[in-house]
């Protein structure tokens, strides 16, 4: 591989629990139910698939922009506190080790520019990255392989000479899609969030299992 593509939500930063957190407040406001368990199969895909999805089953006339804004308002008052949120064990000095071998690196996010321009600023590793996508900008979410054609573009690289580090079966499905060598990180704590990430050419429980050398000698 000549270069890694890193998902953000997840894989750099634990905020699966935040952001399930948020979209269920956001919609009490608008008056529609969800529950934890509804949230499960949008793991890894953007706010405006998920709150499309509601608002159509709810036969709703909310704008779609406005309650995506209001949960990315509640998203952000949550994480103003530097303690709420956290980076996943083994992230950081993963992309550093990558950083220091001079390995192009990218992200490529579901989330909006301003939490991935934030986090990656917070956590001290936004120089480490090469390109940095937003999938809220794109036409197409995950499982849609576009933000990961797109990123191996923007790289210069071929998509199947770039290995993408996932964790949500959304994220792998689309890294596969754009011919990418994937590597999926279960996280322990979502094991029972229903996520199908057997696609994947490699699984791993923690990052810190990820063999860097043997990843970058891989070849398709």
């Amino acid at each position: 591989m000549k270069a890694v593509i890193f998902d953000m939500d997840g894989v750099i930063v634990d905020s699966e629990a935040i952001h399930i957190k948020t979209k269920m407040q956001t919609l009490r406001e608008y008056g529609i139910n969800c529950t934890r368990q509804d949230c499960l199969p949008y793991f890894g895909r953007s706010s405006r698939a998920f709150f499309s999805d509601f608002i159509t089953r709810a036969a709703s006339s909310i704008s779609l922009d406005e309650i995506v804004a209001r949960k990315h308002q509640l998203f952000l008052e949550y994480i103003a506190d530097n303690d709420a949120v956290h980076p996943v064990k083994g992230a950081i000095a993963l992309i550093k080790d990558f950083h220091n071998r001079q390995v192009p690196l990218a992200l490529a996010s579901s989330s909006v520019r301003r939490n991935i321009e934030m986090f990656l600023k917070r956590f001290g590793i936004y120089d480490c990255f090469d390109v940095v996508m937003s999938g809220a900008e794109l036409l197409h979410s995950k499982p849609n392989p576009e933000i990961y054609l797109l990123t191996a573009k923007k790289l210069g690289i071929k998509p199947q000479e770039c290995a993408v580090i996932e964790d949500a079966e959304a994220g792998v499905t689309a890294a596969k899609r754009a011919g990418n060598y994937c590597v999926a990180y279960c996280n322990p704590d979502y094991r029972d969030c229903g996520q199908n990430v057997s696609a994947a050419d490699v699984q791993v429980d923690s990052l810190n299992d990820i063999d860097i050398d043997r990843l970058l000698v891989q070849r398709y």
